[in-house]
């Protein structure tokens, strides 16, 4: 991975925001909720925001502090989980973007850590048809789940499974207790339009977190953060902000 700049964001002073010229901030989305019997319920915003820090500083983006809260609804329920409506969501990312481009922003990189936020590819459509002169970009899965082939020995790993508990591994260690065996239900992601996660597994592990190892998610993260990076210099070239 090339080598980070210095980081510009929410603890920078609105003059050097100003004097840096930046026209671009990024946007981490994570979750509050269960992530199993050995992650914690920030694993989202903790992931999140971590590719996103690498993330902005390798592209000079003004990086905004991650969104705690989102849609988490399929973990109700359970002590701690705390979601926000679909509607919500929507409004408080259109009330960010009313105020990047009020202050001179040209366009906001929405990195979604929570796979349950399914309303935000909808919201930055609107958003982009609404707003002509400031554009929303989408980063998910998509823009790097290919380069993850290989590292993991489970491939329906959907929730606090090897793919999450590596990662944690690996950025934050203190916070990981354990690797328990896990679950593997037979279905696939789509269940979850239909049935809470408690219905699909019991310990609310859709995984196998037993496999996971601080190298895993170490290879995982630089794939990740270095996928993002090119994606979004292509995308956001092809969209004349580059």
């Amino acid at each position: 991975m090339e080598r980070p700049k210095t980081q510009l964001g929410y603890g920078s002073t609105y003059k050097e925001v100003e004097e840096s010229g930046v026209e671009g901030a990024l946007l981490p989305i994570g979750s509050l909720e269960q992530h199993g019997p050995h992650l914690p319920l920030c694993t989202d915003t903790v992931i999140a925001f971590e590719v996103a820090k690498a993330v902005a500083s390798r592209l000079n983006l003004f990086l905004l502090p991650p969104i705690p809260i989102s849609c988490s609804a399929e973990h109700r329920g359970v002590k701690g989980t705390v979601y926000l409506r679909p509607e919500t969501l929507t409004s408080v990312l259109r009330d960010i973007v009313e105020s990047l481009s009020r202050s001179g922003f040209k366009y906001l990189v929405v990195l979604s850590g929570h796979g349950g936020n399914w309303i935000l590819k909808p919201a930055v459509r609107y958003l982009n048809l609404d707003y002509p002169g400031f554009k929303v970009v989408l980063v998910g899965e998509s823009a790097y789940g290919n380069r993850l082939k290989g590292i993991f020995e489970e491939v329906n790993d959907l929730h606090a499974g090897e793919h999450e508990t590596s990662l944690m591994l690996y950025l934050r260690p203190d916070m990981v207790r354990g690797k328990p065996e896990g679950c593997r239900p037979d279905a696939g992601r789509e269940m979850l339009d239909y049935l809470p996660i408690w219905k699909i597994t019991s310990t609310g592990v859709w995984g196998t977190p037993s496999n996971a190892s601080v190298e895993k998610g170490r290879l995982a993260f630089e794939k990740t953060v270095e996928a993002i990076v090119e994606y979004l210099r292509k995308l956001l070239a092809r969209l004349n902000l580059l």
